[in-house]
Parts: structure tokens; C-alpha cells; sequence
């Protein structure tokens, strides 16, 4: 035994505390939260940092999840099975809430009186560490906003072509819209706020999503945009964030865009598609959106995401020549499937991912 040699295991990483999960709250302040999104939530003017263990948060929309259904105190309700740092700083128009657990942080940004109200929600940038991605213990973060990620088929790092070995990714999401411009504001219309917010919720009733989209193809508001975008968010983030990842060692930045123009989008940003059935969706979508072209429509940006979102009401109730044949969003934002898309970070993931594409294109 005397000439044994010890591995050297990562402790932190192997007990769930991972990389991303270190970056601090100044240099998300300094670093990622941007200049049109600081002048809406003005100066800091105060601030409480506390560990946190239970579901229920600070104000309505503050809450976190637990999947996994860990109870802690012999098994008692209301309580996460990992605690997480709750940072809440108040600002002179809002609040800017940063929570953290072992494998993600979550970036909230507020215009108006969390604990009073009215406010909005007009920011939000979270990265999560994937590692544990494809096994229950990926539920056991309690900063989650969807559906779990345990399925290894739907929800693992390890379909990316030409993964590298032992390689790490985080998961980009990313939202930012004015203050008091969701359509419920200006209209009123709960119903339509929500249709557009997520059509596919309103598939099961097919005469209600047409008579809805109806009134949003006429808008200039794509699928999921309830509300209008900050102009600098969909600009800056992306090379902000994989920037923070790539200095913090991981291989691959991913994300699961919930529309059709978000996934255009990340194309834009040099991301490209991790399974080749998906590849394959989106490239016939591609194809039924040019077809309606050609056949003399004009179409905005917005209306291709729509009638990308149309392909999944039944047959029947899509006009024909607006027809894809078939082919269909695989992301409904409801159920367990990702779209998911990677982005090559270090130089060896760089690497791979141009032998892949080099292989393919013999």
C-alpha cells in the first residue's frame, strides 16, 4: 500500500457544488446584468443575503421547486431537500433577486414592489451545470422552472455529436421584456396574454387557438413574447454568459430555445443542433416556411414562428396551404422533450465539433 496513488477527486463538483454555481452576485451586477436592464431597475440601495430551505419565497413568483420531493424535519412539507442562497437586492425602481443552489444561479430582475406590488418581472438569466443531467439527482436542484430532467433519453448532455470526454456544459436561459408592455396590459385579454405567452397549451382546443391566433398573426409578437423584449438582452447575454462559462472550464454552453425564431436565433449565435431527428424537424419546418413563401405569401418573422406553432393542431384544422405535411415543433414547453442546442466553448469541444462537421460533409 505504500506506493498507492490516490486519486485526486474534484470534492466540491462530486457533491453537487459545480463551477457555475461560484460565479458572485457583483459580478453578475457588474458583469451580466445589462445597461438597459440596470437603467430600468436604477442604483442598488440595499441588500439581504440568507440561506434558504423552504418552497415557499419572499413574495408571489418567488417560490422554488422540488421535484424530487426530498422532505427534511421527519418528513414535514413546504421544505426543498438542498438549501439555496437567496440574494435580494433592493434597487430605486425594483429588485434584483439572485438565487443560488450546488449546480445553478438564477438572475431575477423587477420593476415595481416585490412585497407590495404591482411589479414586473422584465429580466431573468439562469446556467445550470448539466453533469448530473439524465438522473434523478438533476431534480434535486431547487432553482428548476420546468419539468424535471432525469429522463436519460430526452435530457442528457451526452447526445451532443462529438462529445469530448469528460466534458462539462451549462444550460443558458434567457428572458427579458419592458415593464408594462404585456398584451394583458394594453388589452386586457388574459386569454391571449396566455395563448401567446404558450400556444401549445391551447392545442387541445383547436377553435380557440385559431380564433386567438387570429388576433396575434396580425401583431408583431412571435410565440412566447407576451411582452415586448429589452433591446440589449437577446444582444449582450450570449457572449456574456459563455464567456463566464469558458472561464470557469466548461466545454459546452446548451440551451432549449421554446419557439421556432428562438432556435433561428440561437443559430445566429453559432449554436447547432444536438440530435439529428430534431436537426432534421427543423430543417422540414425550414422547408414548409419557404414553400408558403413561394407560393406568393409574405410572411414577418413572428408569422413564420406561427405557423411553425400551427403544425401541431390536428390536420384538419390547419388551412392547407399552410400545411407542412407533417413536421411538426418537437418543444411544446410542457412536456418532458427538449430542443436541445450546444455551443462549442473550449478549444478541444471546438475542435471535435469541426471534425464532425468536416466528416459530414464528405
Amino acid at each position: 500500500m505504500a506506493n498507492h496513488k490516490f486519486s485526486s477527486p474534484n470534492i466540491t463538483e462530486m457533491l453537487g457544488v459545480t463551477p457555475i454555481a461560484l460565479v458572485t452576485d457583483e459580478e453578475i451586477w457588474t458583469r451580466l446584468v445589462t445597461p438597459q436592464v440596470k437603467a430600468l431597475l436604477g442604483d442598488i440601495v440595499s441588500s439581504k443575503v440568507e440561506l434558504r430551505e423552504t418552497v415557499d419565497g419572499t413574495f408571489n413568483g418567488d417560490e422554488v421547486t422540488n421535484f424530487n420531493d426530498h422532505r427534511l424535519y421527519g418528513g414535514k412539507q413546504g421544505f426543498i431537500r438542498f438549501p439555496y442562497i437567496h440574494s435580494h437586492y433592493k434597487t430605486t425602481y425594483g429588485s434584483l433577486v439572485i438565487k443560488r443552489d450546488g449546480t445553478k444561479f438564477k438572475v431575477l430582475g423587477y420593476v415595481g414592489n416585490v412585497e407590495k406590488g404591482p411589479f414586473d418581472l422584465i429580466f431573468k438569466v439562469a446556467l445550470r451545470d448539466r453533469r448530473f443531467d439524465g438522473t434523478a439527482r438533476a431534480n434535486d436542484c431547487s432553482l428548476v422552472d420546468f419539468i424535471g430532467y432525469e429522463d436519460p433519453t430526452l435530457n442528457h448532455t451526452l447526445q451532443i455529436p462529438g462529445l469530448v470526454e469528460n466534458a462539462t456544459a451549462v444550460e443558458l436561459s434567457t428572458y427579458g421584456f419592458m415593464p408594462g408592455s404585456r398584451i394583458v396590459d394594453a388589452t386586457g385579454d388574459e386569454q391571449l396574454d396566455e395563448f401567446v405567452r404558450n400556444p401549445y397549451l391551447f392545442v387541445g382546443k383547436p377553435k380557440t387557438w385559431l380564433r386567438l391566433f387570429k388576433k396575434a398573426w396580425k401583431s408583431k409578437r412571435s410565440p412566447g413574447q407576451n411582452g415586448n423584449p429589452v433591446p440589449d438582452v437577446a444582444r449582450l447575454v450570449p457572449n456574456i454568459v459563455e464567456a463566464m462559462a469558458f472561464e470557469r472550464g466548461y466545454d459546452y454552453m446548451e440551451n432549449a430555445p421554446s419557439h421556432y425564431h428562438v432556435a433561428k436565433w440561437a443559430e445566429s449565435c453559432k449554436y447547432w443542433y444536438s440530435d439529428p431527428e430534431q436537426a432534421a424537424a427543423l430543417k422540414a419546418l425550414g422547408a414548409g416556411i419557404a414553400s408558403v413563401k413561394a407560393a406568393g405569401e409574405t410572411l414577418t418573422r413572428p408569422q413564420e414562428s406561427w405557423l411553425v406553432a400551427m403544425q401541431s393542431l390536428p390536420k384538419e384544422f390547419i388551412p392547407e396551404k399552410f400545411y407542412f405535411g407533417g413536421a411538426k415543433w418537437p418543444q411544446d414547453n410542457i412536456g418532458p422533450e427538449n430542443l436541445w442546442m450546444y455551443k462549442p466553448l473550449s478549444e478541444r469541444a471546438k475542435a471535435s465539433a469541426a471534425a464532425v462537421a468536416a466528416a459530414g460533409s464528405k
